[in-house]
């Protein structure tokens, strides 16, 4: 018996979905409650199979859009925004690839967002609804999903200009380049999940010499627009999954004409099926992406360009924002009391990224004593940090997991608190007598005569928060620990480059959830995970993970989690800093539309504009 969910249309009567905004207004002004949003997306209802498909994909989505996310300053006639009209100006910090095979960052992933449907999307509820694919089912056993493509949706080329129709075969070309070793993509795992897909990976990578061929793999489209995927293991949030913005399609005759090497290197050099395309892209500058007309809903979208336009130094773009030069961004603490001054209403949401020290594990640096590593974890005061950098609401992490659902508890790092006794894993303040001990004990690992042998930087990308970060940090390890390290800042570009080399000491790093469960932040720590920047290789947590992704139980399952957690905590590899709460203000230009989530940082498809 096989498992089903069908699509209703999602394009209704135009004059519902061009509907007035309507509701209390969908995004939370600072200080209210946000944590909720973290849980929306919850990975337990995918486990009885695609008979989950949510009431809200029968709903229209720009309605939804509309009703659920009302700007709370609309009307109010103090920052209008910018001029050009049905365009938003949106705030990002980094933008340096645009390819989404190699994708890694939350700006990124919001471009690409726009630009690209892959089988499925979330809605304004963060419910899984129909994309790329219009229905779908599953076995009984959830091993096994067939998906059906929509018959109308089209490649486009950065001028909008239909180029050919979207078929299942590019979902098989876009996932079998996504795990295609020679394209070294840290989001490779992704595309392994499928039958055979990690040994396929193995021999294409000279790890097995076991031969495996591509149509051994469990992706194959049995027709133009039917795919069919099989899994290796069980996986319970798998809709989530394949939501996720590297699971997109690539139309295969275009990549092969442009080579790997060319493809994603500017918006002529990409083809988009999503509800915009890209026109412009100034590297480390900006992203500007235009309407799609040819999109399957674009008699919904009013949005007619977003600019994604990078900032570094947070006066800068605050005074943009004041002068209608942007429409949306994130903001300081400082200047969050600004805004409430004027009585303009701050917005805020916890995107579930916890933030902490990625650390060099490898015998080529100081940091693979780990009492070093518990030496400047106990010598950080982790709420001092957040007080004099951020003045928000920014939290000391109790775990590394954040904005993920517990499966008795709101969330998963409530679950992980109860077992330890009701404390978090990490402390608020510095504890320099403790931080001294494991000092002297890394200086005697390292075969050191004395600290001052040890020899440490700290790399960080460019920004106003970021070098201030660095700077505090540096001064905590220099009262509470009694060493002196340095400070390298780069561009982002030269940052990543380092930091997925292992070319540093310490840097400071952030992730967030990519689908609702702690495997999305607990697998990073992997070994030959393609996102672990730290060296580190434990068979014991291996086996953890590996056990994780045979258990069905989600009690049973969920308390590996846990151990992996206090695993992660005993030996550092990671040091977790703080839980960051996003706040941010938009110009009433923006009436109503856009949203901002766990998932998804930036939504803006369905904006209303001002009068």
């Amino acid at each position: 018996m096989k498992k089903r969910g069908l699509s209703l249309a999602l394009a209704m009567v135009t004059a519902l979905s061009l509907a007035a905004c309507g509701g209390s207004g969908g995004s939370a002004p600072a200080g209210g409650s946000t944590a909720a949003n973290a849980t929306e997306a919850s990975g337990a209802s995918e486990a009885a199979g695609a008979e989950s498909q949510t009431t809200a994909a029968s709903e229209d989505q720009a309605a939804l859009a509309r009703q659920l996310n009302v700007n709370p300053n609309a009307g109010k006639g103090i920052y209008p925004g910018t001029s050009k009209k049905n365009s938003i100006t949106a705030e990002v910090t980094t933008m340096s690839v645009m390819n989404p095979l190699l994708m890694t960052y939350n700006n990124e992933f919001s471009v690409a967002r726009h630009c690209w449907d892959g089988l499925v999307k979330m809605d304004a509820n963060n419910n899984v609804v129909p994309a790329a694919a219009e229905s779908w089912e599953s076995s009984e056993d959830g091993m096994k999903w067939t998906f059906h493509l929509r018959k109308d949706a089209k490649w486009v080329d950065s001028t909008g200009k239909e180029v050919a129709p979207v078929t299942a075969k590019d979902f098989v070309f876009g996932f079998s380049e996504l795990m295609n070793p020679d394209n070294a993509s840290e989001y490779a795992s992704f595309a392994t999940i499928f039958k055979n897909a990690q040994k396929y990976y193995d021999f294409k990578s000279g790890a097995s010499t076991e031969e495996v061929t591509l149509d051994q793999v469990g992706i194959h489209a049995k027709d133009d627009y039917t795919l069919e995927l099989e899994l290796e293991n069980y996986i319970p949030y798998f809709l989530q999954y394949v939501k996720f913005e590297v699971m997109v399609p690539i139309y295969q005759p275009f990549y092969e004409k442009l080579g790997k090497g060319e493809y994603g290197t500017s918006p002529d050099k990409l083809l988009y099926n999503g509800p915009f395309y890209m026109s412009e892209w100034v590297t480390e500058n900006r992203v500007t992406v235009k309407k799609n007309e040819l999109w399957r809903d674009a008699a919904n979208v009013e949005t007619e360009e977003i600019n994604f336009v990078k900032y570094s130094d947070t006066n800068t773009k605050y005074n943009a924002f004041l002068g209608g030069e942007l429409d949306i961004m994130d903001i300081t603490g400082e200047q969050r009391e600004a805004f409430k001054s004027e009585d303009f209403t701050v917005s805020s949401y916890i995107g579930g990224y916890s933030y902490f020290m990625w650390t060099n594990t490898r015998e080529n640096s100081d940091m693979r004593s780990l009492n070093l590593r518990k030496a400047i974890s106990a010598a950080l005061d982790r709420q001092q940090l957040i007080d004099t950098v951020f003045k928000n609401d920014n939290e000391v992490p109790k775990t590394m997991t954040l904005g993920v659902s517990g499966v008795n508890t709101n969330t998963f790092s409530e679950a992980v608190v109860a077992e330890n006794g009701g404390k978090g894993l990490y402390s608020e303040t510095a504890d320099p007598a403790k931080a001294k001990e494991y000092l002297a004990k890394a200086v005697e690992e390292l075969g050191y005569k004395d600290a001052s042998e040890i020899k440490l930087k700290i790399m960080t990308s460019e920004g106003t928060q970021n070098e201030l970060l660095s700077q505090v940090i540096q001064e905590q390890l220099r009262q509470n620990l009694g060493i002196e390290i340095g400070i390298e800042v780069l561009t982002i570009t030269e940052w990543r480059a380092r930091r997925n080399a292992v070319n540093f000491d310490f840097c400071m790093g952030g992730w967030g959830p990519d689908y609702n469960d702690p495997l999305t932040d607990l697998e990073l720590l992997e070994s030959g995970n393609s996102n672990n920047h730290t060296g580190y290789s434990n068979a014991d947590y291996d086996k953890m993970i590996a056990d994780s992704k045979d258990e069905k139980d989600p009690a049973a399952r969920e308390k590996i989690f846990v151990e992996c957690e206090k695993k992660i905590a005993e030996d550092l590899p990671v040091i977790p800093v703080y839980w960051r709460h996003e706040d941010y203000v938009a110009s009433e230009k923006l009436q109503c539309g856009y949203y901002r989530k766990p998932f998804q940082a930036y939504y803006f498809t369905y904006t209303k504009f001002a009068d």
